[in-house]
């Protein structure tokens, strides 16, 4: 069996390439020289290319669950965590980021064969989160959405496609973007008066995202 430290550099590596190259320019052959590993040690261990593709989604979306499950144990207020959650998803492009690439821009491929069911099954337990969040803050009274589902589908296309334009090293780091976007978000379901206090909400995400055990570093 291969130790997982191993295992660990062999998705790391595969998501890389796949995130500078794109999945169907990714090599494992490549990926074996990079670790001094011998492409037959991978194939052996994972079975197939798309096998290593399904297990960096995998573990991709356990880190999602992680800190996703982390914000609704440490945040006690529906504003708190849609805030947190919106930077979760934002930071992971920085924090993330080969992983991040490589299930979002390669999210057609998952349309069909053996990953269709665990990718579509694993995708609508993220979305009930945050429509869960949502539904908690309309019975609060904190929120005013009269359809949770489609907010949450807002909230995540605004922040999903960031791969297309954010880049590490661009002008705006990912807390000035959360920011943007939760303010955005909230003057439309903010239901009283707190808009101002919004700052000190985002620092409290932050800390708190950031805090997840199961994180990768930033």
């Amino acid at each position: 069996m291969v130790r997982p430290s191993s295992r660990d550099a062999i998705l790391r590596v595969f998501a890389e390439h796949v995130a500078d190259r794109g999945y169907a320019e990714t090599s494992l052959a490549d990926v074996a020289a990079e670790l001094g590993l011998s492409k037959g040690t991978i194939l052996h261990h994972f079975g197939s290319k798309e096998a290593v593709l399904g297990e960096v989604h995998v573990t991709y979306f356990g880190r999602r669950f992680a800190e996703a499950d982390y914000v609704r144990a440490h945040l006690p207020d529906p504003t708190s965590r849609l805030v947190a959650m919106i930077y979760a998803l934002l930071a992971a492009h920085r924090d993330d980021r080969a992983a991040s690439l490589t299930c979002l821009r390669e999210l057609v491929r998952y349309f069909e064969g053996d990953l269709r069911e665990f990718v579509r099954t694993q995708r609508v337990r993220y979305t009930g989160i945050v429509v869960d969040i949502l539904r908690e803050g309309v019975a609060a009274g904190e929120f005013r959405t009269t359809d949770p589902g489609l907010t949450a589908l807002h909230v995540f296309g605004m922040c999903n496609y960031a791969w297309t334009w954010y880049r590490p090293d661009g002008p705006q780091s990912v807390e000035q973007i959360a920011g943007v976007f939760a303010r955005d978000i909230l003057q439309g379901l903010r239901t009283g008066p707190g808009a101002d206090d919004l700052d000190a909400v985002l620092t409290e995400a932050v800390r708190v995202v950031r805090r997840t055990p199961a994180r990768l570093p930033g």
